[in-house]
């Protein structure tokens, strides 16, 4: 018997044959990138269906780090062992799970993958009948204390009782770049989460107000986000000089189109800095009808004539469903303390008359470039 780590996947397995290996190998590089950046070791493996983590350092450890990985849908800490007939494995299987079921109210729950001579059920009947008879309490398949999961594979089996469930998705890599504007508060965050987890290397872009606070918050949101769920890729974060700009568009625009005139020139800026690196797609985290800017004619407002794909994956959440994403991914803490900054504008109205938004646009369209620097969030 020896130890590994058992990683699932589920939508990459769908994929065409091509794809499908392609995107096997993004996720075995970024389970390789986690394992190390978590200074643990492991020798991750392509088999059908699976990813097995040979060697692991820790087995619980490792599954732990593991179900962060992008494109992972669960990771198991798993005992293996190999058989040569149905009772062989029972007998094995008896001998692993006797001490962790004794006394429970339990189930028993096996697949297999490979040509044999017995089926799941078999497996599952015959365990179960041995762990009651060594101590066992009852078995109850809805609502069991404890399950005892086995996964066979030709002539070897996996057997594991915790199961680590991760994002699922696509493996960081199987979609193009995203530039997202970033607040460093819950939506943005979240939003930046999401694409990766749909395969997007994501790189953020932060507007400076000239809140020092606000940006020490926003930098430490983009590293943790950067070092729990970030491979295969260097994200950056881009600091726009914003100040200047934000206080001209105060002193010329009608108090109820400043907010809105202020997210147009973002929005470029963003464009702008996304043609320069060769990406495509811009996102934010903006929530339809969450407040006055973001109604639907609002939005339109500040969107068009702009030279990317804009995506917004936050776009039919409510807040409380965005802040629970928070907390589950484990960033709430930080971004909980982010200072809001440009919510400090009027409040825009609710429904922009578009002849009157362009006017004010025109008002400021032609502004100098702000300063931009970029940060290696990954870097020291």
């Amino acid at each position: 018997m020896e130890w590994v780590v058992l990683v699932r996947y589920s939508e990459v397995a769908v994929k065409g044959r091509a794809t499908r290996i392609r995107m096997e190998k993004l996720l075995v590089s970024g389970i390789r990138e986690m394992l190390e950046r978590e200074g643990l070791k492991g020798r991750p493996v392509r088999v059908e269906g699976r990813i097995i983590v040979e060697e692991p350092s820790n087995p619980g450890d490792v599954a732990g780090v593991l179900a962060r990985v992008m494109g992972v849908k669960s990771a198991s800490p798993a005992a293996r062992i190999s058989f040569r007939s149905l009772e062989d494995l029972v007998e094995e299987a008896t001998r692993f799970f006797t001490p962790r079921a004794r006394g429970k109210v339990f189930r028993v729950r096996a697949r297999r993958a490979g040509s044999h001579s017995f089926t799941s059920k078999d497996v599952e009947k015959m365990l179960g009948a041995r762990l009651l008879e060594e101590g066992a309490a009852r078995v109850d398949l809805e609502s069991p204390e404890y399950t005892a999961y086995i996964e066979v594979r030709d002539s070897q089996a996996y057997l594991y009782d915790k199961v680590h469930s991760g994002p699922g998705g696509l493996p960081i890599g199987s979609e193009d770049p995203v530039l997202v504007l970033y607040s460093g508060g819950f939506d943005s965050t979240v939003a930046a989460w999401r694409l990766l987890r749909r395969g997007s290397p994501v790189h953020l872009l932060y507007y400076d107000m000239g809140e020092p606070r606000a940006l020490e918050i926003a930098l430490e949101a983009a590293r943790l986000l950067a070092r729990r769920y970030a491979y295969n890729y260097r994200p950056r974060l881009y600091i726009a000089a914003f100040a200047g700009i934000a206080g001209i568009v105060r002193r010329q625009v009608k108090p109820g189109y400043q907010l809105l005139v202020l997210r147009r020139l973002m929005m470029e800026k963003a464009a702008e800095i996304a043609l320069g690196e060769g990406i495509e797609a811009i996102a934010t985290g903006e929530s339809i009808g969450q407040v006055a800017s973001q109604t639907i004619r609002n939005l339109y407002l500040i969107s068009r004539m702009i030279d990317a794909a804009i995506l917004r994956p936050l776009a039919g959440s409510d807040k409380d469903e965005i802040m629970e994403e928070a907390r589950r991914i484990g960033v709430y803490d930080v971004v909980n303390r982010q200072i809001e900054v440009c919510g400090r504008a009027p409040t825009p109205t609710p429904r922009g008359d578009p002849g009157t938004f362009e006017e004010e646009y025109d008002k400021v369209r032609d502004l100098p470039a702000p300063q931009v620097r970029a940060i290696d969030l990954l870097g020291s």
